[in-house]
This record gives structure tokens, C-alpha cells and sequence, in this order.
């Protein structure tokens, strides 16, 4: 699929061209491509969407966005063209590896006319320019910027295509389109300069004097300068035309003009961003009389010194006076990092110059600047250590130029534009693989291809190594070298060719924490480094990394950020941490060189007991006072963070619930795995729950259901037995979930808890009800509500009014509701939103038996605001209530908002991995195709209905498979 950006904003499939109605459409679309390859969180969606009118919610107002986005792509290029966009911790990317972008074409092109500079190659990238970026897409930061960076890249091409015109003897064109190029830009001095020529060219003399004062006075005014040299020189060639020629004087020696830079790298993918961000920088017009920097950064072997070379090579004709490359040995192995005035001095003899004898650094710094006042020179500093180390070669001309490469960010440099460089996309990958290895040998085996790039992590420089390895053994396949970096604590020993190491580059970065007389702090984040190889998970927060090092928060956050600043960790979001694959590898050695077993043990011993501690909290703050809590909670919390509210401890777990995954599953095999999956899991559930996350609750419960097992302890695998009974019946496997809830109430029965036996009971008898086993249902919660009553257990009696309300429903529909309202009057009056919610909900569905959708329509709108203002609630509840709605709403004829609030449910459903409640979407969305004459629609939805609940217990699945049959073409 395509996307152009150059003009309107369209999608592009074949011959076909498709554009978006609705403003936030494009604009989420456009922003998805200019991050194309990228995460993009949510955060940034949402304030490009909605700016400072930001919507309450705005996770789910982006969500439902996406969701839209979606379903116009499927629209296009069906279930693919859906996949493009994926949802990621915190936001969405847009797969770059299976789209193009009209503006990716075009900057090809233009490389390509750039090389051969004649007039054909020019039209061609031309005939892709449709007009003006991102034309008719409300402006956000980002695609201001992108759509200026495509127009100075048109602007140059204008230029180039003048010039190759000028060459060809067509003076007369270069005229037409400087001119309408200058009424945009009129400080472009080489659009000046290609303008004066082709005057000169057509005779037009007098016209190209009167247009060099014209750029004379505008440099003046605008500027307070003057022209350039070339310009000077071509108004002197202009003034003597005319005159009687004089034989020439002789020629002046030429100047010293250094041009140091190393050969412009041959392969640079996947960085156009960057580079046109250094060359906006470079071409800019400088500010405060400064020289521009540019300063790249980013972990070694992520392709810095490539980038600075093909950006110093690019612009290099704008330093006429020389171009000068240093070495500064920031993080060289086995060298000391360059002294400053030594590499003052390397500058000042570049420029055939001495320094005066028995200078201070402050003379030598100063004499430099003299030096350079008047000259261009680029200066290319690589693997700078510090801001300190390169704050002394920086000119004092804005004429002059500096790029800088570092592993750290030298946020300490004023005024310095950062390029900070993250591994290559999925794309720009396959292409590094490509091109050395060669497209036939990586077309022959794409998925291995595909594998093998993601095990180099897109690190160029572990994609260089593994191309170059491939390249050289003809006999290996792409598939064999994916198995051998596959290989457990492998990956690094094959990424390793002659002079190349990721091994070697990692450890010279933490070689130089570990350094002799190395601050505390730097000794603090070696260990923080070696942490990360303890525990492997997806992501580290401060307070983790602090039980890990057992070590204060505010130290662990130091340290944290310390390897962030030397490229070892990515900050992924505000307090979470995350190192790339290969560093993650690398951390992982040295924890097993450096820590002993027992070290280890004990540091990963203090993580487990935070995060039970944690969870164990946030169980509590989601649960009542009671027996549950108690049950689930029976240990101490001391040592978790302090969980406000419901709202916080849902914010934590969100977060969290990767990890918790991670930990769980890596956990549950140890040696006293039982003991750490035993108290997650029970602790988990009241959130997962809560969040509808039944994929999750199902696998946590499998572990700790075999870990008790294993452990022979009754008690956690009753709780395992009644929560897996609760993921099964969320997915509408309500076989499964009666048998394990049979298996609970018999081990609990043992146990002697007749509480939690009852309330096995109560599970067990709405799932004979759901089933429709009524009168074995029946007297289960009639025997229940009786002892409720008779303890004063008045939340229990709620629930088995609400359940026998259910049963009452088949015939006496108003005696149900009668049932049910005096359950909602026991939730009011012990202020449970839960209770609330579910009777409403019940309520509405017994109108709905009874045609009564109007009064239906109230109690579910009653139930979804009790949602809103409690802020969350039990995602079953609301996705019955909300399906309700549907319902409701088409008895209503109101297709129109039962379709939207049916795209809603989808969402929802499917950002919680939600099967069930998608098949029961799709089904109910089916049925508003029908009645609105969209039989295909229709059709499409049924299917994928049916694909989601065939394996379910769900009653009405012949009357699905009917509907299927009688609208098969």
C-alpha cells in the first residue's frame, strides 16, 4: 500500500485512489506516516487530534480513532491493509516495512537526479510533486515540520534542475523558475546566482546588475551582510563585460583548504529524517551570529560517524576554506579520550597556522576563533566524550559549521540541534541485508530474512556484521545464520568480523562506568547495568530498580538515567526504562561474569516480593473488606509504594501487567515458583477482571493451577480452579468454567470455608442458569439467598435476587424486575456501583423481553454513567450493558447510533484481547448490515462472529450458523 503526502493526503492501492473525509482522520493518518517504523504514544496522537481541547478520556477517544483508521485501511485493502496500523505499549506504529510514501519516492528521485544531474532525471522526481504537502490536513508540530522539510527539498531541487538547464543551454527556463522560486524564498542565494547567469547567458546584462543589487539590498536589510564571494565574483565578471581585454594577472597561490573527511559512506538507509534535520540545521540561517552544531547521538554501532560523513560529504561545498575531521576518542577502547587544547592545536595546523608559544588553553581557545572568524570550514568532531572536550573547537562565524558525534546527548552544548539515532526500522533493515548480501539471496528466504534482521535488533552495525558474514559463505543460508544468532547466549559471539564487534563496542561504553576512579555515581550505574541482566523483563521502573540494587529510589533513578545518557538504556515513557536486544545480551553477561548466584538470587528474591507487595496493594484498594480480600491478600504489603485510589492502583497495573506477565511465566517452573505465581495470581484478579484482560487471567491461572499442584497446596488450587471457572465464562465457555468451578467447591469443601463455598455455589448456579439447566439453578439460589439473609450477608443477597431475577426472566418477566430492583435498592443503599450496575443491566434487558426498549434504554444509560463516574468498573457488566444499548437501539430504528456505539464495543473489546465480546459485537453489527440492505457487510460480520464464538457454549450459535447459510451468495 501507498500513501502520498504531496498534495492531498491519499491511500493508494494499484490504480486506485482513496482519500479520508474527515479532518481527524487525516491527521491521525498523516501523523502514523511521517512516524512510519515508529511508536507513536498516545499522548502525542491525542494532542495532535484535540490540542489544548483534549478529551476526558483521551486513551479511548485515540482508540476509537484508530479503530476508525482501521476500518477505512480494510475498506482498501482489507484484513492487511487493517494490520498496517498496530497497537503498542502506549500507542500505534504504522508497519513500514508493507507501506510506501509518494515523498520516499520522490527523495529516491531526487538522489537520482542529484547523481546524474540532467534534466530528464529532474522531471522525473518532479512528475511525483502533486502539490503542497499534507495539503488539506490540519497542521500539527510534526507535520509542519516534515511538510517544510519536503518543501526545502523541492526548493533545492528547483535549483538543480536550473542548473542542469543552465548546462543544457536553456537560459531561458532557468529565468521562469528562479524567479517564481525567489518570490517564495528570497534569501536562497544560489537561486540568485543561477538567475544572474541565465541573464547573462540570454545578453540580459543590465537585468542581471539590477538583480544582483536587488539580492544586495535584501541580504542588507534581512541580514545586515552582504553576498557571498562566488556572488561577488560573478557581479565583477558582469561590470567587465564590455571592457577591452587586458591580459590576465597572474594567478594567486592557491590557499590552504584541508579536506580531511574520511570517504562518504556507500550505504545510508533509513536515515533520510535525519539527515534532512542536519541539513535544515547546516542550510539554515544561522542565529545569534553562531555557528551551527549538530550533534548526532545514540548506543555504538547505531551508525553516528556514517550519518556525520554522508551529511559532511553532502554539504561539503558550502566550506570552501576546508572541511576538517578529528577524532576525539570519546569512547575508543584502550585510548584516552583527546585533550582539548592537543586538538585545538590539530585544528589551528589544518589551517596551515601555529599557535604561539607558551599559550594557556584560554589563548589557544581564542587564537582558534580568530583563526576561523573569516573562513567556511565545517569541522566534523567524532566520538566526542563530553560537552567540554568540543565546547573549545566551536567557531564563533556562522559561516562555519560543526557536526559532532557522541554516545552521550551533550545537552550541555548550547544551541545545538540533536539528531539522536535509534535503530533501523523493519524495512531499512531487510534493505541493509540487501544490499550487501544481495536482493536475490534475502528474496529466496523473506521470513528468515525478516527473523534475522530483528535478532540484529536493527542495530547497522550488527546488520553489517551479519551481511558481511553471509556474503562471505556462500554455502550458508539466511535461515542458518537466523538459527545460530537464535542460539541462548550465542548472539553476541556471532556478531563479530575481523575489526567489528557489538561485543567490543557495548564494552568500551561500560568499561567506562567501571573505570579505575570512576565516581560513585558511574559505579552505581554498572550496577544498575548488570541489574537489568537479573531480571528479564520488557521494561524496568525507578522503584524496581531500586529493590534490585537495594538501593534508594533517588540513586536507582541516577544511576537509570546515567546509562541513558551513554546510549546503554532508552527512556520508553516518563519512569520506565527499557536497553535494546544486543545490550540487553551484553547485560546479561556481564551480571553472570560479575555477580554471584547468590547475589543474583537475592536481588531477584527483592523484586518478586515488590511486586507482590504491589499488586497485593492494588488488590486491596480494588477489593472490599472481607473475606476475599483476606483470601486473596493473606500476606503483608509492607514495602509497596502507596496506592491512593482505584484509579492509581488500575494506572499501576496497566502499566505493570507485562511485566507481571513476564514474571509470572519465567517464575512459575523455579524451585518455589508456587510461592511467587501463588500470590500474583490471586492479587491479579480483581484487576484483570476489571479490565476485561480474560487472555491474561487464563494463562496466570494455568501456571498457578500447576504450581499448586505441584506444591499440593488445596487452598491455591481452589482459588486457581475459581478464577480459571471466571476467564472461562468471560469467553463464553461456560462447559469449562462449570467444570472447574465443580473442581473448586470440592477442594473448598475439604478446606471447610463454608463462606467461599457458598459462593462456589452461587458461581456454579448461574452457570447451570446461562446453560439453561434452570431447575438444578433454581434451588441452589434460593438455599443461598436464605442463609444470606439469615447472616445479614446483604451484598449476598443482592447478587442471588440478581440471580434469581435471571432465572424468572423465562416466565415472569415482571416478577424478575421486581427481583432485580430490589437488588439495584441493596447496591444503593451499600453505595457498591457494581451491584448498581448489574441490576440496572439486568432490568434493561427484562424491558427489552418484554418490547419495552425505551424503559430499557434508561436503566443501561443509568448503568454506563454509574461506569463513568466511578471512573472503572467490572468489564463484563459493561459489555453486556453496552451491547444492550445496541439492541435497544435498533428495536428504536435508530440504525445510525446502534452502529457506532456497536464500532465502540468492537474497540474496546478488541484493546483487551476480548474474543467473546467481539464475537457478540460482530454479531450484533451483522444484524444492523442486514436491516440496513448491506447484505455483504453483513455477511462479513456473521463470519467473523462465528470465527469468535464457535468454540463457546453461547446459546443462539445455530440460529449465527443459519443466518451465515441463508446469506451465502
Amino acid at each position: 500500500m501507498e500513501f502520498g503526502v504531496l498534495g492531498s493526503l491519499e491511500i493508494r492501492l494499484g490504480e486506485r485512489r482513496v482519500g479520508l473525509s474527515a479532518a481527524k482522520d487525516r491527521v491521525l493518518l498523516a501523523e502514523l506516516v511521517v512516524h512510519a517504523g515508529e511508536m507513536v504514544s498516545t499522548d502525542h496522537l491525542a494532542e495532535a487530534l484535540w490540542g489544548s481541547r483534549q478529551r476526558t478520556d483521551p486513551v479511548n477517544a485515540v482508540q476509537v480513532r484508530v479503530s476508525r483508521l482501521r476500518r477505512q485501511l480494510r475498506a482498501v485493502a482489507g484484513p492487511a491493509g487493517a494490520a498496517l496500523v498496530q497497537t503498542r505499549p502506549g500507542g500505534y506504529e504504522l508497519m513500514a516495512a508493507y507501506v510506501r510514501t509518494d515523498s520516499s519516492a520522490y527523495e529516491a528521485a531526487l538522489d537520482s537526479a542529484a547523481e546524474t544531474q540532467t534534466l530528464e532525471a529532474y522531471d522525473e522526481a518532479e512528475a511525483l510533486w502533486r502539490g503542497e504537502p499534507f495539503a488539506g490536513v490540519p497542521m500539527t508540530i510534526c507535520l509542519a515540520d516534515e511538510a517544510a522539510r519536503l518543501q526545502e527539498l523541492r526548493a533545492g531541487a528547483v535549483e538543480g534542475r536550473a542548473s542542469a538547464a543552465l548546462r543544457a543551454g536553456k537560459p531561458a527556463e532557468v529565468v521562469a523558475t528562479t524567479t517564481g522560486l525567489l518570490k517564495r524564498y528570497p534569501l536562497r542565494e544560489r537561486s540568485h546566482e543561477l538567475l544572474i547567469s541565465a541573464l547573462r547567458d540570454l545578453g540580459r546584462t543590465p537585468e542581471a546588475l539590477a538583480a544582483y543589487a536587488r539580492l544586495q539590498a535584501t541580504l542588507a536589510e534581512e541580514l545586515g551582510t552582504g553576498p557571498s564571494s562566488a556572488m561577488r565574483t560573478l557581479h565583477l565578471e558582469l561590470l567587465r563585460e564590455g571592457e577591452p581585454d587586458e591580459p590576465p594577472a597572474p594567478p594567486p597561490p592557491p590557499p590552504t583548504r584541508p579536506a580531511q573527511l574520511p570517504p562518504c559512506p556507500t550505504l545510508l538507509l533509513g536515515r533520510a529524517p535525519e539527515l534532512a534535520a542536519i541539513g535544515e540545521r547546516l542550510t539554515a540561517e544561522a542565529r545569534h551570529g553562531t555557528s551551527p552544531v549538530v550533534v548526532i547521538s545514540g548506543m555504538g554501532g547505531v551508525g553516528k560517524t556514517t550519518l556525520a560523513l554522508s551529511a559532511a560529504h553532502r554539504w561539503a561545498s558550502r566550506y570552501p576554506d576546508g572541511q576538517l575531521f578529528l577524532r576525539l576518542h570519546g569512547s575508543a577502547a584502550g585510548l584516552a579520550p583527546q585533550d582539548p587544547v592537543e586538538l585545538v592545536d590539530a585544528v589551528v595546523r589544518s589551517l596551515d597556522a601555529t599557535l604561539p608559544l607558551h599559550r594557556s588553553p584560554d589563548e589557544a581557545e581564542a587564537f582558534l576563533r580568530s583563526l576561523l572568524a573569516q573562513k567556511r570550514v565545517l569541522l566534523v568532531l567524532d566520538d566526542a566524550r563530553s560537552a567540554a572536550q568540543v565546547r573549545t573547537l566551536l567557531p564563533n562565524n556562522r559561516r562555519c559549521a560543526v557536526i559532532v558525534t557522541s554516545r552521550t546527548r551533550l545537552a550541555a552544548i548550547d544551541d545545538a540541534a540533536h539528531v539522536t539515532l535509534e535503530p533501523l526500522a523493519p524495512r531499512a533493515s531487510l534493505e541493509m541485508l540487501d544490499a550487501v548480501v544481495g536482493a536475490g539471496t534475502v528474496a529466496a528466504e523473506p521470513e528468515a530474512a525478516a527473523r534475522l534482521a530483528e535478532l540484529c535488533g536493527g542495530l547497522p552495525l550488527a546488520l553489517r556484521i551479519t551481511a558481511a558474514r553471509l556474503a562471505g559463505r556462500p554455502s550458508w543460508s539466511v535461515s542458518s545464520v537466523a538459527e545460530r544468532l537464535a542460539a541462548v547466549n550465542q548472539r553476541l559471539d556471532e556478531l563479530d568480523l575481523d575489526d567489528l564487534s557489538v561485543r567490543g563496542t557495548l564494552a568500551v561504553t561500560y568499561q567506562g562506568l567501571t573505570r579505575i576512579g570512576g565516581s560513585l555515581r558511574e559505579q552505581e550505574a554498572a550496577q544498575a547495568f548488570r541489574c537489568l541482566g537479573m531480571l528479564d523483563l520488557p521494561m524496568y521502573s525507578v522503584p524496581l530498580m531500586a529493590r534490585l540494587m537495594d538501593t534508594a529510589e533517588d540513586r536507582a533513578r541516577r544511576a537509570m538515567d546515567l546509562l541513558v545518557d551513554v546510549a546503554l538504556l532508552n527512556e520508553i515513557s516518563l519512569g520506565y526504562y527499557a536497553p535494546h536486544d544486543l545490550v540487553r545480551d551484553y547485560a546479561r553477561e556481564k551480571a553472570r561474569e560479575e555477580n554471584s548466584q547468590s547475589q543474583t538470587s537475592r536481588a531477584i528474591g527483592r523484586a518478586l516480593q515488590w511486586y507482590a507487595a504491589m499488586v497485593g496493594r492494588s488488590a486491596m484498594t480494588l477489593l472490599p473488606e472481607g473475606p476475599e480480600r483476606r483470601r486473596r491478600v493473606p500476606y503483608s504489603c509492607d514495602g509497596a509504594t502507596t496506592v491512593a485510589d482505584e484509579q492509581e492502583a488500575l494506572a499501576w497495573c496497566d502499566k505493570e501487567l507485562i511485566n507481571l506477565m513476564a514474571v509470572a511465566n519465567q517464575h512459575a517452573q523455579a524451585p518455589h515458583g508456587h510461592e511467587h505465581v501463588g500470590r500474583l495470581a490471586p492479587a491479579l484478579f480483581p484487576y484483570l477482571q476489571r479490565r476485561g484482560r480474560t487472555l491474561e487471567l487464563q494463562r496466570v491461572n494455568d501456571m498457578a493451577l500447576a504450581a499448586a499442584r505441584r506444591a499440593h497446596n488445596a487452598a491455591a488450587e481452589a482459588q486457581a480452579l475459581v478464577d480459571l471457572a471466571a476467564s472461562h465464562f468471560m469467553r463464553g465457555r461456560l462447559e469449562s468454567a462449570l467444570s472447574c468451578t465443580g473442581d473448586a467447591a470440592k477442594l473448598i469443601r475439604r478446606l471447610g470455608d463454608a463462606a467461599w463455598e457458598r459462593k462456589a455455589l452461587g458461581n456454579a448456579g448461574m452457570l447451570l442458569q446461562l446453560l439453561g439447566r434452570n431447575s438444578e439453578s433454581v434451588p441452589v439460589f434460593e438455599r443461598l439467598l436464605a442463609l444470606a439473609r439469615r447472616e445479614g450477608d446483604a451484598q449476598g443477597e443482592a447478587v442471588y435476587l440478581s440471580r434469581l431475577g435471571n432465572l424468572r426472566e423465562t416466565d415472569s418477566t415482571r416478577l424478575a424486575i421486581r427481583l432485580h430492583r430490589r437488588s439495584l435498592d441493596i447496591g444503593k443503599r451499600l453505595e457498591n456501583p457494581v451491584l448498581q450496575q448489574t441490576a440496572h443491566w439486568n432490568i434493561g434487558y427484562a424491558h427489552l423481553s418484554l418490547n419495552q426498549p425505551g424503559a430499557a434504554l434508561l436503566h443501561f444509560e443509568a448503568g454506563l454513567r454509574l461506569l463513568a463516574q466511578a471512573g472503572s468498573g467490572d468489564w463484563h457488566v459493561e459489555s453486556q450493558t453496552r451491547l444492550g444499548v445496541v439492541r435497544v437501539l435498533q428495536h428504536l430504528d435508530r440504525y445510525g447510533p446502534a452502529e457506532q456505539s456497536c464500532k465502540e464495543l468492537l474497540d474496546l473489546a478488541r484493546s483487551r484481547d476480548d474474543t467473546y465480546t467481539e464475537g457478540l459485537a460482530h454479531w450484533e453489527y451483522g444484524n444492523i448490515c442486514a436491516t440496513s440492505r448491506q447484505p455483504s457487510e453483513a455477511l462479513t460480520h456473521w463470519k467473523q462472529a462465528w470465527d469468535a464464538l464457535a468454540d463457546t457454549d453461547i446459546q443462539g450459535l445455530a440460529d449465527l450458523e443459519a443466518l451465515i447459510v441463508r446469506h451465502q451468495p
